[in-house]
């Protein structure tokens, strides 16, 4: 997982530009659908695996997490999340931690993981970090992720300020790039898994009760706002999945 870590690095170095371009879709999409599946979050310990530089994770707190740890195995990213925490200290604990071996953190109520599947590079890979994401919950507990959305369209992906440079009928595992259209672009390179294979190596890993939906605009989208907003939710850039560990 080097490779992931190297390229995060460099996107932390042009993180201002790449916020300009991914907020519209985060904000009016994905955080809305991801904090509707996350529910009632007061008092519980929250584990977010892959957390860049925070923004997911401290509005994790903010719903009222007692306890949240951010990991990310992008040490440019976790150097940008502790700055923030030093701005505003929310009480959160940030760790470089590579998901793919990760030692266990503890028992949480809650483990999310946000645009972190897709760089796994091996089925293996992608089957240790469900074990991981397993190992770190407490029976009972419940995982939360956002992830890509391997059959999205063209459409949403410009509406969203993305280009995905998908193989032509890409088996599980094949190695693409993306790109956000900052000037000049950021590329990235991820790994195609679509929502079956997913779904299936969080069964193996142990949990029950999965459950998928593609994201969806907010209701307080701004009216001018609404037709971009639209466009980002035609078979949308990314996907959340719910699951449980009995």
């Amino acid at each position: 997982m080097t490779k992931s870590a190297d390229q995060y690095d460099q996107v932390a170095a042009a993180f201002a530009d790449v916020e300009a371009i991914i907020s519209f879709v985060r904000e009016n999409l994905e955080w809305p659908s991801f904090k509707n599946l996350l529910g009632d979050l007061r008092g519980l310990r929250v584990l977010d695996v892959g957390c860049g530089e925070g923004s997911f994770t401290r509005r994790i707190k903010q719903l009222g997490a007692a306890r949240v740890v951010g990991t990310d195995l992008s040490p440019g990213m976790i150097a940008l999340a502790q700055q923030a925490e030093a701005r505003n200290p929310q009480g959160i604990a940030y760790e470089v931690q590579d998901l793919a071996a990760m030692p266990p953190q503890g028992e949480f109520d809650v483990v999310t993981a946000i645009h972190v599947l897709h760089y796994a590079d091996t089925r293996e890979t992608l089957q240790t970090m469900a074990n991981t994401m397993h190992a770190n919950l407490k029976p009972g507990g419940k995982l939360a992720i956002l992830s890509a959305n391997a059959n999205s369209g063209e459409e949403s992906e410009t509406a969203a300020g993305f280009r995905t440079y998908r193989p032509a009928n890409p088996k599980e595992g094949d190695k693409f790039k993306v790109a956000v259209l900052t000037t000049p672009p950021t590329e990235i390179e991820v790994h195609h898994w679509p929502t079956e294979t997913i779904i299936d190596v969080l069964q193996t890993a142990g949990f029950t009760n999965v459950s998928w939906d593609l994201v969806k605009p907010s209701t307080a989208v701004a009216p001018a706002d609404q037709d971009r907003a639209a466009r980002c939710a035609k078979n949308p850039t990314s996907l959340t999945l719910a699951a449980i560990k009995q």
